[in-house]
């Protein structure tokens, strides 16, 4: 068959039965008249599926899906890590036909195809609205990321990931693509059934190829055991008894404890540090260039290679549900939203093997919370949802409280294990999206894209309000920028000139430093340390008061004072129900 043949020189490996019915829509042509939801869980090659059929067009000189795709991811370290991936397989296509595939990637802090001509673009999804809306600017056109866009096999993968505000802003955008008549996947492993059924209720007759119930050969040999325990991670600002017991009994396990905080995991990773089992702290608030170092650690003590993996304990937030493709024989997590507990046990025993769970009251700002305080599980909470739900004093906006009583009277033991059973699990949760919320969103993002300059930093994906940080002190990036501008050119500068290149920074200078931080945040803090970035002339501006800070700008902060410990991230100094939304995804926040 076409498919087993093309899988085999496309990745090395037979398809799986969904792969192979996906392989076969792929190639009727009715994505064109309706879109492809694909739900399997993790492992069972979302990617490839996808991936293959597009590529195999190369390697049979047909063109008939489309001529280009657009692979849309939540976070900037999948798109880095995708990238990589489809960029091997990409490789194996010139080496069997000599057909060069081309792999590009566009967010933040890597942009290398503002206008998305690649053959394949590994992208986020502000980018992609971005470009959709025109918000792209390159010299005087406007229009030409929305015409490739147009050219394109669309695919939304790990779409459970996002807030509920994007969901919003992608319910718009599915429904346009599927108008449009352009070919559009949404791959998913834990998307609750409300919220599926909102993202998709106005495109059409969507097609799902969902999982058959037979697991890869890898995940046949995992065995899974789970148990809840009526404590928290903190005691103050010391570790718990019960949390320590445990690590003393476990030193020679890969070990991985995630909270729903960024505060927590500092305070746990500040009493931890001094252990020599004590590998490193991640979480959103590190700079790129930090973040980049923590997770190449991770990646090596937790990751495929044997020969360093090594017996350790990580302390995590949210960012480790995707992104990191790890593994551990133990996890430590505070008891989340069904879908977000799903992605974090994704990390136990990955490759097979046996692994353990244990599953935690969340912390409130100074405690652990009661058995009648769910409203207080920042951040899995909708406070709008105030209806009884089918557990004794738990609303059916309080998510986590759902998930812990669902786990103590209903779960069974094979659980984590059981797909039929995660489903079920999943589908206890009641997420959708606002209608008109999604279109007075994109209606908004249409108008200002009007009036864009280059940097459409008015714009949002998000549905929070937020800053961009540079965490660097103004004399190194000049320093910095000196001697690039001595390495790109031997001219002599003399008089002003000299002086206002000095002071000039370009943003490329800026990129590996950079932190994003929630705007209510910022106004709780003195702000006078704070100097804007302009992007017009590129320079540094005078410090300035919280007053004067404004959503969607970059300001410059001095690391001794607001970075000093590059162990634990960029402190705010609060027990505030802030949580770790990276790029504004990672976790619900209503």
């Amino acid at each position: 068959m076409a498919q087993d043949t093309h899988y085999e020189a496309i990745c090395g490996f037979s398809p799986t039965p969904e792969q192979i019915e996906i392989y076969k829509f792929l190639s009727t042509g009715e994505i064109s008249q309706n879109p492809l939801l694909v739900r399997l869980p993790c492992g069972c090659g979302k990617t490839e599926a996808v991936v293959v059929p597009y590529l195999a067009q190369a390697l049979e000189g047909r063109w008939l899906l489309a001529p280009r795709l657009i692979y849309v991811l939540p976070t900037r370290a999948l798109c880095n890590q995708i990238r990589d991936r489809i960029q091997i397989y990409a490789d194996h296509v010139y080496q069997a036909s000599g057909k060069k595939i081309t792999v590009s990637i566009e967010h933040g802090v890597s942009s290398l195809d503002p206008l998305f001509f690649a053959d394949i673009c590994v992208t986020t999804f502000d980018q992609f609205l971005y470009g959709y809306s025109r918000a792209k600017r390159v010299g005087h056109h406007f229009d030409l990321p929305a015409g490739a866009i147009a050219n394109s096999l669309v695919v939304f993968d790990e779409a459970h990931l996002f807030s509920p505000y994007t969901h919003s802003l992608m319910r718009a955008m599915i429904e346009i693509l599927v108008t449009s008549r352009i070919p559009t996947v949404v791959m998913t492993a834990t998307m609750p059934a409300t919220l599926e059924s909102d993202l998709l209720m106005a495109s059409g007759h969507p097609q799902r190829i969902e999982f058959s119930g037979k697991w890869p050969s890898n995940m046949n040999s995992r065995f899974i055991s789970w148990q809840q325990g009526n404590w928290g991670l903190l005691n103050g600002e010391n570790v718990s008894k019960e949390l320590l017991d445990i690590l003393e009994k476990s030193r020679d396990k890969k070990i991985l404890i995630v909270t729903n905080r960024v505060d927590v995991s500092q305070r746990i990773a500040k009493a931890l540090r001094y252990r020599e089992d004590f590998i490193t702290l991640i979480h959103s608030r590190f700079t790129v260039t930090d973040r980049n170092e923590k997770e190449k650690a991770v990646c090596d003590y937790f990751g495929k290679d044997k020969s360093k993996q090594q017996p350790g304990i990580v302390v995590s937030t949210q960012v480790c549900e995707v992104g990191l493709d790890i593994s551990c024989d133990m996890l430590i997590t505070e008891c989340a939203s069904a879908d977000a507990l799903i992605q974090r046990v994704g990390r136990v025993a990955r490759w097979g093997g046996v692994g353990q769970i244990v599953i935690v009251k969340p912390m409130g700002k100074d405690r652990c919370i009661d058995d009648n305080e769910w409203g207080l599980a920042y951040p899995y909470v909708d406070k709008n949802k105030n209806e009884k739900s089918e557990f004794v004093g738990i609303k059916k906006g309080e998510f986590a409280g759902i998930t812990w009583e669902y786990l103590k009277q209903s779960a069974p033991e094979d659980l984590f294990s059981n797909w039929a059973a995660l489903i079920q699990f999943c589908n206890k949760m009641t997420y959708h999206t606002d209608d008109i919320e999604a279109r007075n969103a994109l209606g908004q993002l249409f108008d200002a894209t009007l009036y864009a300059d280059e940097r459409p930093w008015n714009l949002s994906a998000r549905g929070d309000l937020y800053c961009t940080l540079a965490v660097v002190a103004e004399m190194d990036l000049i320093q910095k920028n000196n001697k690039r501008n001595a390495k790109n050119s031997k001219r002599e500068k003399r008089g002003n000139k000299k002086a206002k290149s000095e002071q000039q920074i370009p943003f490329e200078l800026l990129r590996d430093f950079l932190v994003n931080i929630p705007y209510r945040y910022l106004l709780k803090k003195e702000a006078n340390n704070f100097r804007k970035y302009d992007f017009e002339t590129n320079t540094i501006g005078e410090k300035i008061g919280k007053t004067k800070l404004r959503p969607f700008q970059t300001y410059v902060i001095d690391p001794s004072i607001h970075y000093g410990d590059p162990i634990i991230g960029l402190e705010l100094g609060e027990r505030e129900e802030v949580d770790d939304t990276e790029e504004g995804i990672s976790c619900l926040v209503f």
